[in-house]
């Protein structure tokens, strides 16, 4: 597992650091249009990865009356859909997105203020959270309750699987809502830059309409 995680976490950094690289190599500067799309598609996302984790959890509490092997199964493999049908794509898209904006616009990257530092921080922990939890629920333990002889509501690996999958997604809904108020709100302002000595530069220009 915990191999995973370093490698889930490589992944997301390298995407960061290729497309810092490439934000560097392209020198044309973005129209008001072409960030207005750009911003579309980074909401459709968000929104695509919320409809993942809510379809997923209505499932979820759904199979809590459920008292046949065959609804259970059946709402286990509608929870796996919905995470690699809308929650792992959207999860990706988003980040993607985001990450491609914060370099793309006058926000300055990804360091120059506090909220954008804690918006991108924040979903890669979205991210690996999902990764770990939920996904070893949906991609490990699920598979195990179906391919097993016993009943799922008599394998205790089915119950604990629930309380799982339902402390995971409690989080990342948390996570996903924080961030998005931060995006709306953008709190916290720029950091303070300094130079060698330890003096603090001139600050830089507001971008509060840039995007």
């Amino acid at each position: 597992m915990v191999i995973f995680i370093i490698r889930v976490a490589a992944i997301l950094l390298l995407l960061i650091g290729l497309m810092v690289f490439i934000a560097k190599k392209v020198t044309k500067k973005w129209t008001i249009k072409r960030k207005r799309w750009w911003v579309i598609a980074h909401i459709l996302f968000v929104i695509v990865y919320f409809c993942g984790i809510a379809g997923q959890l209505v499932v979820l509490f759904s199979m809590a009356s459920f008292s046949d092997k065959e609804s259970i199964l059946a709402g286990l493999k509608f929870i796996s859909y919905f995470d690699d049908y809308l929650t792992i794509p959207g999860a990706m898209g988003a980040f993607v997105t985001g990450i491609w904006i914060a370099l793309r616009t006058n926000w300055g990257g990804l360091t120059t203020y506090h909220w954008v530092i804690t918006k991108w921080v924040g979903n890669i922990f979205a991210i690996l959270l999902g990764s770990t939890i939920t996904g070893n629920v949906v991609h490990n333990l699920f598979p195990k309750i179906i391919s097993s002889d016993v009943q799922p509501f008599q394998n205790p690996l089915y119950f604990q699987s629930r309380q799982i999958l339902f402390l995971g997604m409690g989080i990342s809904v948390t996570i996903l809502t924080f961030l998005v108020v931060i995006s709306y709100l953008k709190p916290w302002g720029k950091r303070k830059k300094f130079d060698r000595k330890g003096r603090k530069k001139d600050k830089l220009p507001s971008n509060s309409n840039s995007i």
